[in-house]
């Protein structure tokens, strides 16, 4: 990647952006912009890792949710249904009254794994994801 640089505008709420500087900028040596541009690299490389996922896998997936966003947990339940036999358990936690936390364990071929696990980091309202995936067979 080139030393030019761009500038964009990002719309946050609030709160995001209390956090975030909180979290990261205040307690760190580097600008905001330094940690939003790390930030983006590092999604750029995982979703770069995901496409590499091939050949028979177990996958684990997490996700926080709200379960009073409208529709979300029957979005979530019929992307669930339709993984088929793919999804070898799924485990339900409640955090606090708006966060649930749902932690699924999958078996199969690596590239359906992660287009289902797409569809659900895709969902309004999921506010954290993470997929991990195990070559267990060779």
């Amino acid at each position: 990647m080139g030393k030019q640089l761009t500038r964009i505008g990002v719309s946050l709420p609030d709160e995001l952006l209390t956090y975030f500087d909180r979290s990261f900028v205040d307690a760190s040596p580097y600008s905001r912009s330094d940690v939003i541009r790390n930030a983006i690299m590092r999604y750029i490389q995982y979703y770069e890792w995901m496409e590499q996922v091939k050949g028979e896998r177990v996958g684990l997936f997490e996700m926080i949710y709200n379960p009073l966003e409208k529709g979300l947990s029957a979005s979530i339940n019929y992307i669930l249904c339709e993984s088929g036999n793919s999804v070898l358990s799924s485990v339900l936690v409640a955090l606090n009254n708006d966060d649930f936390l749902r932690i699924i364990i999958m078996h199969g071929e690596g590239e359906y794994l992660i287009k289902q696990v797409e569809k659900l980091m895709a969902l309004k309202g999921i506010k954290y994801s993470k997929m991990t995936t195990i070559n267990l067979f060779g």
